[in-house]
């Protein structure tokens, strides 16, 4: 073997110590080297996560603008006006004001014959609302309502007709609510400027099970109709709003038929054969008026039969203290003079040329 002395071996081992650096130098230099590939790799993945994400997000947003893009299926069609007059109901009627139930509410209760309770309260509004929001807002409570029966009822058509409360020149507007399947949801409302603010001052429904209501351009309201009891053929009261808005009762008229005045008089028993006899009641201010009407079928017209004591006798049979029909006309006339109405603004006529002109039609199935 040959011998290596100590120079040689000294040179050796310096060249190994160069190695061993020069390894460790290219370790530490490939390291970094793999870390960055590493993190580059990790960079792209992310970069591709992340536009996935974008995309998924864009093809939600995609998605949404599509829904915002389908537009609402028409309730039906809206027959606007223009807005010529640039007042508050052209502006309503125009489909762009609003009307306000705050008044109503506030004040139903000191108002004759105007409905603030049960189903009317809860189709009312707390929020003003436009034509449309109206006509929607009443669907909606029929299609929540608890009764079955109630569920598929909507509003068939709106139409509206101006009158003059108060004769000062300033008119009022007068809203017809129709319903499709129930009568009885058919309701009116009146509503009047106030305060540059439309305001509803009365609500009524239109047809009851007995009772219907009716307008006429004076500011006059007639409920018509018949109540519960057997005797009554008819029940009519009358109510006038003023121009402030305010309701002001004029008269109340009952007629009751009447039979059997034979069983509490014999004297009186002509009457059950030949007439038809009610009482008229006449009713203001808590006063009570009554005639009697004598109506005589066979000849087809009213006449006062020819019996002793007539009054006297039937005034027993019900402990009233009548008066003649001469004196129950007079009564009446005083009264409409009181409240500054006159026999024609209460003519029923006048009620059946108050004119509506229809602005809003269910859309056709």
């Amino acid at each position: 073997m040959k011998k290596f002395n100590k120079k040689q071996i000294a040179v050796v081992g310096v060249v190994a110590l160069i190695l061993v650096i020069l390894v460790a130098i290219i370790f530490h230099t490939c390291m970094p080297g793999k870390a960055n590939a590493k993190n580059a790799a990790q960079a792209a993945q992310n970069s591709s996560v992340d536009k996935k994400d974008d995309g998924e997000a864009k093809e939600s947003n995609q998605d949404t603008e599509d829904e915002t893009d389908i537009e609402e299926e028409p309730i039906g069609e809206f027959k606007y006006v223009e807005n010529e007059s640039g007042d508050k109901y052209d502006e309503f009627l125009a489909g762009k004001g609003t009307i306000s139930f705050s008044y109503y509410r506030k004040n139903a209760n000191k108002t004759a014959y105007s409905v603030n309770v049960g189903e009317l309260s809860e189709l009312l509004l707390k929020q003003d609302v436009t034509l449309e929001q109206l006509v929607k807002s009443i669907n909606n409570a029929f299609a929540l309502s608890d009764e079955d029966y109630e569920r598929d009822d909507k509003v068939e058509s709106v139409s509206y007709a101006f009158i003059d409360c108060g004769k000062d020149g300033n008119r009022e507007l007068v809203l017809s609510v129709d319903c499709t399947k129930l009568p009885f949801h058919d309701f009116k409302l009146v509503i009047k400027d106030i305060s540059s603010q439309l305001q509803v001052v009365y609500a009524c429904f239109s047809h009851g099970e007995r009772w219907d209501v009716y307008f006429n351009e004076y500011g006059v309201i007639y409920n018509s109709g018949v109540p519960g009891f057997d005797e009554c053929m008819f029940y009519d009261a009358y109510d006038l709003m003023d121009s402030t808005g305010k309701i002001k009762p004029i008269y109340d008229i009952e007629v009751a038929r009447k039979d059997g005045l034979g069983e509490a008089m014999p004297e009186l028993e002509v009457i059950d054969e030949k007439y038809v006899f009610t009482i008229q009641t006449l009713s203001y201010d808590n006063k009570k008026y009554r005639t009697y009407v004598f109506y005589n079928s066979d000849k087809e017209t009213y006449e006062k039969p020819d019996i002793p004591n007539l009054k006297e006798s039937i005034d027993k049979c019900f402990d009233y203290e009548s008066i003649s029909t001469d004196e129950f006309d007079k009564m009446k006339k005083e009264r409409l003079k009181a409240v500054g109405v006159s026999e024609k603004e209460i003519d029923e006529e006048t009620f059946k040329k108050l004119e509506y002109t229809q602005i809003y039609e269910v859309k056709a199935k």
